[in-house]
C-alpha cells in the first residue's frame, strides 16, 4: 500500500510544501545551491515556530503527537498547529484544540447549555482561523493536493 504526507485529523486548513534541503556553497558559481540532504528537522521546526510566533505571540510551544507522524508543536487561540514530513514533502495543518472546549462542560447545569457554549466557542475559533490562516501559513503552501489513489498515494500540483 502506498502513502503520502500526513496531517492533523479534522484539520481546518492544510498546506503542503517542499521540505527544505541543506544548501552548500559552490566555489565555481559563487552561489549557494541546494543539495539532496534534508535540513535538520528541529532547525526547520524552530524556523516555522519563530515565524508563526512573531505574528501571533500568544501561541505557546508544545510537543505532542497525533499518531506516529504528525507532530503538534504550537497551541493557542483555541487551536493547535502540526507538521508532518514524508519523502521531501511537508505539511502544516491547523485545527480546533478540542481540549479548549472541554473546560466548558463543568460551567453549566444542563447538557443543552454546555452544547450551546461549546458551539459558540467552536464558531468563534473557526472565525478566527478563517481570518488568520493565510497569515499563519504565509510562505508555505507551494502545492495543492489534487487527490488520493485507492492505494493511499496522493497527487499534488504546484501552485
Amino acid at each position: 500500500m502506498g502513502r503520502s504526507v500526513n496531517h492533523l485529523n479534522d484539520a481546518f486548513e492544510v498546506v503542503f510544501f517542499d521540505y527544505p534541503t541543506i544548501e552548500s556553497y559552490n566555489d565555481e558559481t559563487g552561489q549557494w545551491e541546494p543539495t539532496d540532504e534534508p535540513e535538520d528537522f528541529d532547525c526547520v521546526l524552530d524556523g516555522i515556530r519563530e515565524s508563526i510566533k512573531s505574528e501571533f505571540p500568544e501561541y505557546t510551544d508544545c510537543k505532542r503527537w497525533e499518531g506516529r507522524e504528525v507532530r503538534i508543536f504550537l497551541e493557542g487561540y483555541g487551536t493547535e498547529i502540526a507538521i508532518s514530513e514524508y519523502c521531501g514533502l511537508a505539511s502544516l495543518s491547523i485545527r480546533i484544540d478540542e481540549s479548549v472546549l472541554e473546560y466548558l462542560s463543568g460551567d453549566f447545569e444542563t447538557w443543552e447549555e454546555t452544547e450551546e457554549a461549546e458551539q459558540a466557542e467552536r464558531e468563534r475559533i473557526e472565525k478566527w482561523m478563517s481570518e488568520n490562516v493565510s497569515r499563519i501559513f504565509a510562505g508555505y503552501g507551494e502545492y495543492t493536493k489534487v487527490g488520493t489513489f485507492s492505494n493511499g498515494e496522493s497527487i499534488y500540483t504546484k501552485k
